[in-house]
């Protein structure tokens, strides 16, 4: 939304990028696919503790 990204595809998805026209600005929706990525993948990094942790901790 902050890059004002427009998606004309009903399904989404990177494979969108090869249709002509169906992505403005594609720089913007390549950055935000990016940037949800990053966050997702540190937020469960973050979260998710080993599972070797968890029963050291329960002993």
């Amino acid at each position: 939304m902050w890059v004002g990204a427009k998606l004309m595809a009903p399904h989404g998805g990177l494979f969108v990028l090869l249709i002509p026209g169906a992505i403005t600005p594609v720089l913007g929706y390549l950055l935000a696919i990016v940037a949800g990525t990053l966050v997702a993948g540190l937020a469960y990094a973050f979260l998710k503790r080993p599972e070797a942790e968890v029963i050291a901790k329960a002993a």
